[in-house]
């Protein structure tokens, strides 16, 4: 072998080598080591977390982990690792979450093309991911609230935090109220009993503080109240952490709604659900 050939496969073997430390590289920046459990606990640690304890967010991201390692083809587990990724990414804003996030909500969503909720969660997150990149987002909230109005569960409620806060005459605040409106009603008579649970201990009180902010957005300031008293009047509100701060936001709705509908947008206060510490939080801390 002359010694010209010999360079030349010595120099593609050292890319070789090169490329498959830069993948090895990639995948351990990727990975979450995962811990054995099963689903039902890995789900608990995370509810937790949404309960309020972040210091177990890598448990949790572990756990959940170890579940799809138990059953790599369980749309919820893929379903809820997808949907504590894109918490993580959320909080911290770091690249491996949002590409965490996307394969398993995509993959929750190829394994079970029945679940709106998936679907609802995917094109929440593509909103997400487009917002921090800085790309147009006419595709992503067209498709977010297309999947809103499929979906009768929670979609609704992602696409209202994301979208109320639009111009009013980009129409999409407008367009939000029926499929949040929708999902009020439990099927028995009540507007909180599917709207409270465990891992949502004050979901009914998010819920209708959420839909008295939209209201108020489209100027509809006594429709905004009744949502606003009807969130007090929950069997939990006594208990809510976030009781206090959203009696003192009802008491300045009026002045909330003239500058959310005035001509200017950079006075737009956020709705009561996404604010600071209180996103997510306001529904699942205990």
């Amino acid at each position: 072998m002359r010694a010209g050939q010999r360079w030349v496969l010595v120099g593609a073997a050292g890319v070789l080598i090169a490329s498959s430390v830069v993948a090895a590289g990639g995948w351990w920046w990727l990975r979450v080591p995962p811990v054995d459990a099963d689903w039902p606990t890995a789900r608990s640690r995370f509810e937790k977390v949404l309960n309020g304890a972040l210091d177990q967010e890598a448990q949790a991201l572990s756990s959940l982990a170890g579940a799809l390692r138990r059953q790599p083809d369980h749309a919820r587990s893929h379903l809820w690792f997808g949907i504590a990724n894109l918490h993580g990414f959320i909080r911290h804003r770091e690249l491996p979450f949002a590409i965490r996030a996307s394969r398993a909500l995509s993959r929750a969503v190829e394994l079970d093309g029945d679940d709106t909720s998936a679907a609802g969660w995917q094109a929440f997150f593509a909103y997400q991911a487009a917002r921090s990149r800085e790309r147009d987002l006419s595709e992503a909230r067209a498709a977010l609230l297309a999947a809103a109005e499929r979906d009768p569960r929670f979609t609704p409620f992602l696409a209202a935090v994301a979208l109320a806060s639009l111009p009013l005459e980009s129409g999409f605040p407008a367009r939000v109220l029926a499929p949040l409106e929708a999902i009020e009603d439990c099927g028995d008579g009540t507007s909180h009993s599917c709207r409270t649970s465990p891992f949502y201990p004050h979901g009914a009180e998010g819920y209708h503080a959420t839909l008295g902010d939209l209201r108020i957005r489209l100027g509809d300031l006594e429709g905004g109240r009744r949502a606003y008293a009807r969130a007090l009047e929950m069997k939990s509100a006594q208990t809510w952490p976030y009781r206090e701060a959203f009696v003192a936001w009802t008491s300045e709705a009026e002045m909330r709604m003239a500058l959310l509908t005035n001509a200017d947008s950079s006075d737009d206060p956020p709705v009561f659900f996404a604010r600071g510490a209180r996103a997510c939080a306001a529904c699942h801390e205990q």
